[in-house]
């Protein structure tokens, strides 16, 4: 019987060697990542234990396989080389492999670590430091390029066993995930299955933080909204409106879906739409329908690629939501949390390498949302929303948010009712009003650009807001349409809610509204004057925990009245409405007991334990 030759045996070994380390350090890859999400608010955050632990075998199988890919793909030229020596030294090209996987897992812990626990990462870095972080990297890639070549101890029994058993484990995972996630039965069924009587364009333009009660265009003694004041007289106006919910994509998410945040189960960043909801969806509609879809927000906070809002926009954010890796991941485990999962720490290795060589500056969302210097201006998305309008060449859906009004610091073109004010205080009243009066102009301006390029009559302009001023949620919000030949123009005074906007836009359209919107189109008419209409707060991300989760307050708003149950501290309190246009008599507002059984009957419509709120 022949034995096999010494070289032959040795290069068996290296194989073993190199396919338990990539294993390896794809799964420790995978587990550190996993850890860092798990211990803080993420798209984990409302996984059961089971489903958590499933989607880390999944990421860590996933990017097992495509290390293994890589590995053959290196190693390929060893085995068409006759020459020993040569073969054996093309075989050590595939330690690049777990030697890259493991250098991005140190970049990526150390990240964390210092974010953490310093506040600075490598997001934060400019200049030499970049640099110091990229020789950084080289050098410990060279240094686990050299363990690979020495981890004699991969090759034993434990290290193949443990390798094997955590890929097999980790295929099953991924085999139940894609037979229990086919992406088809999570696409939207026909959600208006007729087509529209027509297709103008429609912007829905949005600002950050507006309350009513500050606009001219609501009575403002202060003329912050000149234009919009005029506006009013050829629009439909909403003079009692409310959001859905206190964060910024909580409510946008709304305004998108049509769905209270509760329904949606978005509630802030970075809460994600799954299963059906992230295929129920306003763009989605229009798109199918021949709209080009876009959105105009802020990197994570408006963010559709972050929300997880599938077949709706064809450009977010300047960014184009398909990609051949992005399409094969979720070609073969749908619509999962370990889709989003996987993206996400792909996204984050790949920026950070981006960054620390030089090739792409990485962008800081939340210096962009709290620092107006850091972000791109409103001019810019007003650009933005011009040339989109004038280079379609089909009818163009527009979701854009500004952000001059943001709280707390704000930002404007002119200096009117600011004057002698510090840039640096925060929700400065009189800054504030001065970034309204920006936000009137940049409606001016594409008001007039329609006007100029005969486009008006085929667009429909809706103005709205996310929220009130400081997060408020129990003040009235701007809500006006403009439709082409100013039709439906007039006030309602009856309350109506941002979650009405979708249900509105689809009945001007001729299209049904999907039994899953859960608003009513405001071209019905006046609501019923006791119409309820409930929204949420959320609190620190810090204490999230059941059976509420995110929610802090629910709060229930009847006619001029808002009540609101704090659900972690369970207190109840009431009041009027500041500014509200149409009281109600006293015999349709409902008692405080009352209406603390409605917010407890609609939680626990939602599957909210609320025993401990009785």
């Amino acid at each position: 019987m022949l034995s096999a030759s010494p070289r032959k045996t040795n290069n068996l070994r290296n194989w073993r060697i190199l396919f338990n380390l990539t294993i390896l350090s794809a799964c420790f890859y995978a587990s550190m990542e996993w850890l860092f999400f798990a211990t803080k608010p993420s798209s984990l955050s409302l996984l059961s234990l089971l489903d958590s632990v499933k989607v880390l075998f999944v990421t860590a199988g996933t990017v097992a396989l495509i290390s293994i890919a890589l590995l053959v793909c290196l190693s390929l030229p060893a085995l068409l080389i006759g020459n020993p020596t040569w073969r054996s030294r093309l075989l050590a090209l595939g330690t690049l492999v777990p030697a890259l996987v493991l250098s991005i897992t140190a970049l990526i812990m150390l990240d964390n670590f210092t974010y953490t626990v310093f506040k600075f990462g490598i997001v934060s870095t400019q200049g030499v430091v970049r640099g110091v972080y990229a020789l950084g990297f080289l050098f410990f890639f060279w240094r686990m390029l050299l363990f690979a070549r020495r981890a004699d101890w991969a090759r034993g029994k434990f290290a193949s066993y443990l390798s094997l058993a955590l890929l097999a484990v980790s295929l099953t995972g991924i085999l139940a995930t894609r037979l229990a996630n086919d992406l088809d039965s999570n696409r939207l069924d026909a959600q208006s299955p007729n087509s529209p009587s027509r297709r103008p364009n429609i912007l829905i333009l949005g600002s950050d933080g507006l309350s009513a009660s500050y606009l001219s265009a609501y009575g403002s003694e202060l003329d912050t909204t000149p234009f919009l004041r005029e506006l009013t007289q050829t629009s439909l106006v909403a003079e009692n409106a409310f959001p859905n919910a206190s964060s910024t994509t909580g409510s946008t998410t709304s305004v998108l879906t049509g769905k209270e945040a509760i329904a949606a189960k978005v509630y802030r960043y970075p809460d994600i739409l799954s299963g059906r909801d992230s295929f129920q969806h306003l763009p989605g509609i229009l798109r199918q329908r021949g709209y080009k879809a876009v959105e105009i927000g802020t990197p994570y906070y408006v963010d559709a690629r972050r929300l997880n809002l599938l077949e709706g926009f064809d450009i977010v954010n300047n960014q184009s939501l398909h990609s051949p890796a992005s399409d094969a991941l979720r070609t073969l485990l749908g619509n999962s949390p370990s889709t989003y999962f996987i993206q996400t720490i792909s996204e984050r290795s790949g920026e950070r390498l981006l960054h620390i060589f030089f090739i792409r500056q990485m962008r800081n969302p939340l210096a962009e949302v709290q620092i107006p210097t850091e972000r791109i201006s409103d001019e810019q998305r007003v650009e933005q929303i011009i040339d989109l309008l004038d280079q379609a060449d089909r009818p163009v859906f527009i979701f854009a948010h500004l952000m001059d009004t943001h709280g707390p610091n704000f930002s404007f073109q002119e200096e009117v009712f600011a004057s002698g004010s510090s840039a640096d205080e925060e929700w400065d009243e009189s800054r504030y009003r001065d970034a309204i009066l920006s936000f009137d102009g940049h409606v001016k301006k594409i008001y007039e650009h329609l006007v100029e390029t005969d486009q008006l009559d085929d667009t429909i302009l809706v103005i709205y807001t996310d929220h009130g001023f400081r997060y408020a949620i129990h003040e009235r919000i701007p809500l006006l349409i403009h439709f082409p030949g100013n039709a439906n123009a007039g006030s309602l005074q009856n309350n109506v809610q941002n979650i009405d906007i979708p249900a509105t836009l689809l009945d001007y359209l001729g299209l049904r509204t999907p039994a899953w919107m859960n608003g009513r189109s405001l071209l019905n008419g006046e609501a019923p004057a006791d119409r309820e209409i409930i929204s949420t707060t959320t609190g620190s991300p810090k204490e999230i925990a059941p059976p509420f989760h995110q929610i802090n307050i629910t709060q229930l708003i009847v006619c001029h009245k808002w009540y609101r149950l704090n659900v972690r501290k369970n207190t109840f309190e009431s009041g009027e409405i500041t500014g509200h246009t149409s009281k109600c008599e006293g015999d349709l507002l409902p008692s405080n007991e009352l209406a603390h059984q409605r917010i407890l009957e609609y939680l626990e419509k939602y599957g909210y334990d609320t025993s401990s709120l009785r």
